[in-house]
């Protein structure tokens, strides 16, 4: 059952929304964190949509064990569906209609404690509709020579306020009438390539929404040391450059059919919510 919409003389609601498949340590710990927000007497009211992609419900003793000590209410949900896009897709159909504000995280993050009021704290100063945030590394076990020397997970460095052209869903804040105005959501037929919330909120800046940077607003990447091999680096580089590629792609098309329909040469094409 999903809460009621506040009254306008209540305060804002935020709800934060995490995307969950086995990782019960990661869950945890981003759940341990985001009881520990630095939120103000007069915060707003903070509601956290977890969506758990197995279908055995493997997060769900996680969750309910967190009902009990986490300072927010805790709506879990399975979204059998396997593909990022769809949970998140499903944890916004949970978080829009009695939201003001979605906050995507993940379940390998641990953001600071001020990382919430922060990027409430930057919207509120620049009107924006969306704000993203850096995602530094904080690694798990000892990191190699080669991975710090790299420079492989470092994270992007902006000066808050700068406005930005996409967003990534390990650290965004989107107000909840972007989601009801943009023709479609998360792209599902893209389940497994990747770069889908990057995807998204290009076609959000196209579509003229303020969309800024907010640099203290710390979500730390957790990163453990089977991610610091050059397999995993490579596979990642790979998964991130198809994604990139196919968005880019599909943006291009969509706008020679929108171009030529102006012209007479085609009709335009009808985009659904996926």
């Amino acid at each position: 059952m999903q809460p009621s919409k506040q009254a306008s003389s209540e305060p804002i609601r935020v709800v934060v929304c995490v995307a969950t498949y086995l990782r019960p340590e990661g869950l945890q710990r981003l759940l341990e964190a985001l009881a520990s927000a630095s939120l103000s007497d007069e915060a707003p009211t903070v509601d956290v949509v977890v969506v758990d992609n197995d279908p055995e419900g493997s997060a769900r003793a996680i969750c309910e064990r967190a009902r009990q000590w986490l300072p927010f209410d805790l709506h879990y949900v399975i979204e059998k569906r396997r593909g990022i896009p769809q949970a998140r897709n499903t944890a916004l159909g949970v978080a829009v209609p009695f939201a003001d504000f979605v906050v995507f995280t993940d379940d390998d993050v641990e953001p600071a404690p001020g990382w919430l009021p922060e990027l409430l704290r930057v919207q509120g100063l620049y009107r924006a509709d969306v704000v993203a945030g850096p995602n530094p590394p904080r690694f798990l076990d000892e990191p190699p020579l080669w991975v710090l020397e790299g420079h492989f997970f470092d994270g992007q460095q902006r000066s808050t306020g700068d406005l930005v052209d996409t967003a990534a869903t390990h650290n965004v804040l989107v107000r909840c009438e972007v989601f009801k105005q943009m023709d479609r959501l998360f792209d599902e037929r893209f389940a497994l390539h990747g770069c889908t919330d990057t995807e998204f909120f290009r076609r959000v800046g196209r579509a003229g929404y303020h969309m800024v940077w907010a640099q203290d607003a710390l979500a730390y990447e957790c990163i453990s040391a089977s991610r610091m091999t050059l397999p995993w680096l490579l596979q990642r580089a790979y998964r991130i450059a198809n994604g990139l590629g196919s968005s880019e792609l599909r943006h291009l098309k969509r706008h020679t059919a929108l171009s030529q329909s102006r012209c007479g040469e085609a009709s335009p094409r009808a985009y659904k919510h996926s």
